[in-house]
């Protein structure tokens, strides 16, 4: 059976997933921009990407038995436009989580103790010594985090949160029963009662219709001054424009971001200039251990349909599609 994976170049992970192939299944290798892409999706049995996957490409997927792609969101593929064809989409959810919850800590600790900044300064020449003794580092003991979504990530960064001392509070469409949350220590809030409450704020949520722009004028308004935002979900799900205002005025004391409304992000964006912000190039799940368990969960979830099973994380539900070689 004939895999291809879309998108740039990766021979680290085109090595992994041919080391887990069994025989039969040859992995074609295709850039995302290639003038024979859709010619290659005509020929594939099985998809694996990490890059936009538009209606066209699985038009022309006649043989196309499995969309996967090797990130927790599903943001870049037309889900609808797959289950029109009836082609089933998968993510590695879970895979990524323990990576992305580190880097949040990673995020939460160069802004809380000014690491960034410091680090800046004393390159340029300066030695900030006193202004930074002068109360703009503090502990996360004793202080409370925040988590919006409190799925695989949001349960490892409340596990990290717990050993630093911190009260976690978190807010999803379904709180948890009372034994989860008592095995966790964790409480449940309302979005605006964890907004008013949080010490710092950390989305992990997927960008859907329903999340986009969640958090905008109104809910940075409720965070308290002294607060961090940290956004290691998608962006868009943060209104921007509003968070440079925020912190420009410093109606909160910074932010941690791994995501941008527009990606990469512009070199004219005020956030680039800015002394409270920490940011990173959308690699919060970067760990090399990381990429390699969705890797893993890739290829499990190819070889689960070609055995006529379904595969782990499955986005949208479509007929029965029987598996010929």
């Amino acid at each position: 059976m004939n895999i291809i994976y879309v998108g740039p170049a990766l021979p680290k992970y085109t090595d992994v997933i041919e080391s887990l192939l069994p025989e039969g299944f040859q992995l074609q290798i295709v850039h995302h921009e290639s003038p024979q892409l859709l010619r290659c999706m005509s020929e594939a049995d099985f998809l694996i990407t990490f890059v936009w996957i538009t209606k066209d490409m699985i038009q022309a997927a006649s043989k196309l038995k499995l969309i996967q792609t090797i990130t927790a969101g599903y943001d870049k593929i037309d889900v609808d436009a797959a289950a029109r064809a009836g082609i089933p989409v998968a993510t590695t959810t879970g895979a990524n989580a323990v990576s992305v919850a580190e880097h949040i800590f990673a995020m939460i600790l160069a802004l809380s103790h000014q690491i960034v900044y410091a680090h800046n300064a004393l390159r340029e020449g300066t030695w900030p010594q006193l202004e930074l003794y002068k109360g703009k580092c503090f502990e996360l003991s004793g202080k409370t985090i925040g988590l919006i979504g409190f799925g695989h990530i949001g349960q490892a960064a409340a596990r990290i949160a717990r050993v630093f001392g911190m009260e976690v509070l978190y807010y999803r469409r379904n709180k948890l029963p009372h034994e989860e949350e008592s095995s966790l220590e964790v409480s449940y809030a309302s979005l605006e009662n964890l907004l008013r409450r949080a010490d710092i704020v950390s989305i992990q949520v997927p960008r859907t219709p329903q999340t986009r722009g969640l958090i905008g004028p109104k809910e940075l308004g409720l965070m308290k001054r002294s607060a961090l935002l940290i956004n290691t979900a998608r962006g868009g799900i943060v209104d921007e424009e509003a968070l440079i205002d925020c912190l420009a005025e410093e109606r909160i004391a910074g932010a941690g971001l791994d995501v941008f409304a527009g990606e990469p992000i512009s070199p004219e964006n005020p956030l680039l200039h800015m002394d409270n912000v920490v940011l990173t190039p959308h690699t919060a799940g970067a760990a090399w251990e990381s990429v390699r368990r969705t890797l893993e969960v890739s290829v499990e979830n190819i070889l689960r349909v070609a055995s006529g099973e379904k595969p782990h994380n499955l986005v949208s539900s479509v007929p029965d599609k029987p598996v010929t070689d």
